[in-house]
């Protein structure tokens, strides 16, 4: 599968329906890193309802005991700080659950829902949400129709044209967003890196303004070293009335990208689209390979030798 095919594919993905057998819980641990891990920060974000601790090392937090429900995100199944994890939770008796094609996580794992291969970790997104949301807060078909329906709203000759802009105008991209959708800063930030080999900043409000609002409000050479994007939370809130006082005062120009769907789930779906295909598009305009990590896989090997 071309690498634009696994960047569509989430219009399949979110019809996957496995889930695990789910505790009466309140206490969840989503380990993963990169691609994989990224889950773990959104669906803290989807589920509030519920307390989630995101691990993205090596290490169980010692806090961690029987009252955790714990999950292993791993697209491969070797990530070798998802594996340490999982280790350390056997060893204190506790039981892992592990989303994952298969590797090393499959074997080990004490209850697994196995995704479809093919794919890099990162365009798997929609698998790794999917058993999430179907074990804590189910969905019916009605509701995945208005995710598919959403992903339908993307312009891709709108994503073209801004991802031409940010590929010509040799810049950072600077990214800033808000509640209910502050982790898609993150997600970003990171699709950039891979996807159109960028580096990025990312930053949610308000945060933001108490740190980085001051070099960008007095330091011109800073200020014109980004590209400006502002992922649009909610409407009402002080956060976007930071953004528009902080463009004003400080003159900033933010390209606004703002969420489209019929339900909190399908604009957030929305969002990582969108995002999904602006930095592939953004890589092809740079003249980049949007799939190769070449050097993020040697390292992996590299690693793998060192005992």
């Amino acid at each position: 599968m071309d690498f634009l095919s696994q960047v569509n594919n989430i219009k399949e993905q979110v019809d996957f329906s496995e889930s695990f057998r789910r505790d009466n819980c309140r206490l969840i641990l989503i380990a993963g890193m990169g691609g994989s891990g990224v889950s773990g920060r959104i669906f803290s974000e989807l589920c509030p309802k519920l307390h989630i601790t995101v691990v993205d090392s090596y290490k169980l937090p010692d806090y961690v005991d029987e009252s955790y429900f714990i999950i292993c995100v791993s697209y491969s199944g070797n990530t070798e700080e998802t594996i340490s994890v999982a280790n350390m939770a056997h060893e204190r008796g506790l039981r892992v659950h592990a989303i994952t094609t298969g590797g090393k996580l499959k074997s080990i794992a004490d209850e697994v829902v196995e995704i479809p291969a093919g794919l890099q970790p990162r365009q798997a997104l929609g698998y790794l949400l999917m058993p999430l949301i179907n074990t804590f807060m189910p969905i019916g078909s009605a509701e995945r129709n208005n995710i598919k329906n959403s992903l339908e709203l993307v312009k891709v000759e709108d994503v073209k044209k801004l991802s031409e802009e940010i590929a010509s105008s040799g810049k950072i991209p600077y990214v800033v967003s808000w509640e209910p959708y502050a982790s898609i800063s993150y997600r970003t930030k990171t699709q950039f890196n891979e996807n159109s080999k960028l580096s990025a900043i990312n930053h949610v409000l308000s945060e933001q303004n108490h740190n980085e609002l001051v070099p960008l409000s007095m330091n011109k050479n800073m200020k014109n070293s980004f590209f400006f994007i502002s992922i649009d939370g909610d409407s009402n809130s002080r956060s976007r009335n930071r953004m528009d006082i902080m463009e004003k005062n400080a003159g900033l120009n933010f390209h606004h990208i703002t969420a489209k769907g019929d339900s909190y789930l399908a604009r957030y779906f929305y969002l990582i689209h969108f995002i999904d295909l602006l930095t592939y598009y953004t890589g092809i305009s740079l003249k980049y390979d949007p799939e190769d990590v070449g050097v993020l896989e040697s390292l992996k090997k590299e690693l793998a030798n060192i005992r």
